[in-house]
């Protein structure tokens, strides 16, 4: 396994790439597949990895762990021949966790390893809680410094890192994995449309149950046997019907096929909540539980019945996960993503394009949620106070009479759901 760092000032040529040589105590987090994968291309290596490793749960109750993994050359187009990096570790919150020579530090120095070497990093339980990087610095891409009698260069440039830490509890300022987002796809929909079905045997025939609840098949003549007190029934939910098929109803306007996937649903979601502060639990789960209900369990990113009142006609009827409607909220979200006004023309073309591609599905939900609402913007504000009803409105309107939203029961429950799901009680900002 592998795991590209943070080159932010663009040195890639000092960017190492590590290659974990043990990891039964580590859990590699990335929002992305490729972020794992060495590449030659050298472009990549200029953007922000979002790689993590953790300390899995079990590992924090060791004395220590050894961390170890092998220094390479980032890709074919580096230049360092030295190929000489030095690595520290950098404390949480600025922790002190190293004294030397009675001086408190929160960067604690570990040496020089020059590419294929291994470090190795000792955890102490203490450690495990108090770091939160190792950070490589590289000196130049010349080895005339080393016949200076030895002695190590006093500049160094700081050329990559890498967030090490103890597994988060929840999902508060990070990114999903495309395992958690599938995990929550599927618990939400075990938990819906929950029924029973009666079961028949392979002619087509019912089955039974007797008074000590074993099944039973009818008669030779398909009737029910004497000794049956109830038909067989199991019990069945949305989740044996859809499995984790997403965007796949059949409309008239629909995500394409290419991006109708958890993996690039995970990664467009953790973009747009980055974007536009959906990062907290709270804010996750009433945001997810709104486009569940909106979206038609994640089937439909297009409206097939839009109200009569639309502003602009017809054609601005809801798309994305929200239901993004109106010509002059899809002029809103075009302006913020293009800084400029659209012609009648390209918002036309423009309000099509957010059913279809899954980021504008995404993202325009998004915007929706932090920028506009129904009535008072900035829906967060009501997801921080768990406010399901004023969530609700926001989305879906204010109605006449002041009644609840549609399909406000369902909203409220798949709110409840995803608290379970994201063990919303162990939130590090549940108030």
């Amino acid at each position: 396994m592998a795991i590209n760092f943070y080159d932010y000032v663009s040195s890639y040529d000092f960017v190492p790439f590590a290659e974990l040589q043990s990891n039964d105590d580590f859990k590699v987090i990335s929002s992305k597949q490729s972020s794992l994968i060495s590449t030659a291309i050298k472009e990549v290596y200029k953007k922000k990895s979002e790689v993590t490793i953790e300390f899995k749960p079990e590992t924090i109750k060791k004395e220590k762990t050894i961390l170890k993994f092998k220094l390479k050359q980032a890709h074919q187009y580096a230049s360092d021949p030295d190929g000489y990096l030095r690595y520290k570790l950098t404390a949480v919150n600025g922790q002190v966790f190293v004294s030397n020579y009675n001086k408190k530090e929160i960067e604690h120095d570990l040496g020089v390893k020059r590419y294929d070497g291994i470090v190795e990093i000792v955890f102490s339980k203490n450690l495990m809680q108090s770091v939160k990087y190792i950070d490589f610095y590289y000196k130049d891409n010349t080895d005339a410094w080393l016949d200076l009698k030895g002695e190590l260069p006093d500049s160094w440039e700081h050329c990559g890192r890498v967030t090490i830490g103890a597994a988060s509890t929840c999902y508060c300022n990070r990114g999903f994995t495309e395992e958690e987002m599938t995990n929550i796809l599927t618990q939400l929909r075990k938990s819906d449309d929950v029924h029973y079905e009666i079961q028949f045997d392979k002619s087509g025939n019912t089955l039974y149950i007797d008074k000590e609840g074993k099944v039973i098949s009818s008669t030779d003549t398909g009737r029910r046997p004497p000794e049956a007190v109830d038909k067989y029934r199991v019990q069945k939910n949305a989740f044996d019907k859809e499995g984790i098929n997403i965007f796949d109803f059949k409309m008239e306007e629909k995500i394409q096929s290419k991006d109708a996937n958890i993996n690039t649903l995970t990664d467009e979601l953790n973009k747009a909540f980055e974007k536009y502060q959906i990062n907290t639990c709270i804010r996750k789960i009433h945001f997810l539980a709104q486009s569940y209900e909106e979206s038609q369990r994640f089937h439909k990113t297009y409206e097939s019945n839009p109200i009569s009142t639309l502003s602009g006609g017809e054609h601005y009827r809801g798309r994305g996960l929200l239901q993004l409607t109106h010509d002059y909220n899809y002029e809103k979200f075009y302006i913020d993503l293009f800084k400029k006004i659209p012609t009648e023309k390209e918002l036309d073309n423009f309000a099509s394009r957010v059913s279809k591609e899954l980021h504008l599905a995404v993202f325009g939900s998004a915007f929706y949620w932090k920028n506009i609402g129904s009535l008072k913007g900035n829906i967060s504000q009501f997801a921080d106070k768990d406010d399901v009803l004023t969530v609700s409105k926001e989305i879906n309107g204010y109605k006449k009479n002041n009644a609840l939203p549609n399909g406000y029961e369902e909203r409220v429950r798949y709110t409840n759901e995803l608290k379970k799901i994201f063990k919303y009680e162990k939130c590090i900002n549940k108030k």
